[in-house]
């Protein structure tokens, strides 16, 4: 791969997304910001992403958190979402703060040797609307893109295009980024059906049934039209997200995956409403129903309350097992990727 450039791909669109982009112009080893016209923040300004280019086979997607939000009042008036503009000035200060999985300084990092692609996040839709919703309350009317969706297929278009078969491909993200990843992992699959792939989930946890308040659950489907989106990964998952859970085991077996969490999750469990207690109940019996019967999805389980373990995932640690080299032991196919919980 040389230093100006990176070789397109097809126009084939593989059941994902369509490879008819240009190929990416950047410089191994530096951040490249990438501007997507056609994309867009909440506010209709155009976005784009970030993209870290190594001469290797191998991609780390990573989508970038920052709550949600699906009314006025979540929207407008408590701002619950990370909103842009984001450009490249922007980006300019994200990359000065980025995560652990980040650092190629570290030998130990599993991610070190990849192309890095940082996807933002400023549509407070869990990186999956397809929307202009207007939104009324007692101040002034507010019209905001909820374009989660079609911002994704755009980026991973432009990927797609000019990485046509890597060998290997992690999709992971971090809170309303987790749920991002594990939402849009089917049509990343899809787009990269040569690949060896991985999901890594990290404190993007599809609970079971009403432990998502059902309330919350259709105020989601409605503010961001994620309903079709929803029929057609899963029968069923408009009323119980976590089947989601199961119908990627079942479609891609041979994938590995996996749920990052603590057991009381601040921030998670606010969001849906629960106490520490019920957070802690709910997670555990979604991943004893879901996640524990699979040889393919694995939990990996803190104490407490800290919410996202991928930005510490030196220091994030159950009964002796640190997260990072049981993210190497995932992302390299060894025996020791198993699920792990607190005693």
């Amino acid at each position: 791969m040389g230093a100006a450039s990176i070789s397109c791909g097809s126009s084939t669109s593989y059941e994902g997304v369509p490879r008819d982009q240009p190929a990416l112009a950047a410089t191994p080893g530096t951040w490249t910001w990438v501007d997507v016209p056609e994309s867009s923040c909440q506010d209709g300004t155009p976005t784009g992403f970030a993209i870290n280019v190594q001469d290797t086979s191998d991609l780390f997607i990573f989508f970038e958190g920052g709550g949600a939000c699906w009314d006025y009042l979540t929207c407008v008036v408590a701002d619950t979402a990370t909103h842009g503009p984001v450009g490249a000035t922007e980006w300019a200060s994200r990359q000065q703060m980025l995560p652990e999985p980040f650092d190629r300084t570290r030998a130990t990092n599993p991610f070190r040797n990849a192309t890095m692609i940082y996807i933002p996040y400023c549509t407070g839709d869990l990186h999956v609307g397809d929307n202009v919703a207007m939104y009324t309350g007692a101040g002034a009317p507010v019209t905001y893109y909820h374009k989660g969706r079609p911002d994704t297929i755009s980026f991973l278009s432009r990927v797609a295009s000019t990485w046509k078969d890597p060998a290997r491909v992690v999709v992971s993200g971090s809170s309303a980024g987790g749920f991002g990843a594990i939402l849009m992992y089917d049509l990343a699959r899809k787009t990269f059906p040569k690949s060896r792939m991985y999901l890594i989930d990290d404190a993007g946890p599809l609970l079971e049934g009403d432990a998502l308040p059902a309330a919350e659950k259709q105020a989601w489907i409605s503010a961001w039209k994620i309903g079709g989106f929803i029929d057609e990964l899963c029968a069923g998952c408009q009323t119980d997200f976590s089947l989601l859970n199961t119908t990627l085991i079942k479609s891609y077996p041979n994938d590995r995956m996996a749920l990052l969490s603590s057991l009381q999750d601040v921030t998670i469990r606010t969001y849906f409403m629960l106490t520490p207690d019920q957070f802690q109940t709910d997670l555990l019996q979604m991943i004893n129903d879901r996640l524990l019967p699979s040889q393919a999805f694995h939990p990996f389980v803190i104490t407490g309350q800290q919410h996202t373990l991928l930005g510490s995932m030196t220091m994030s640690t159950t009964n002796g097992t640190v997260l990072e080299p049981w993210l190497d032991a995932m992302v390299n196919d060894k025996s020791d990727f198993v699920p792990v919980l607190p005693q």
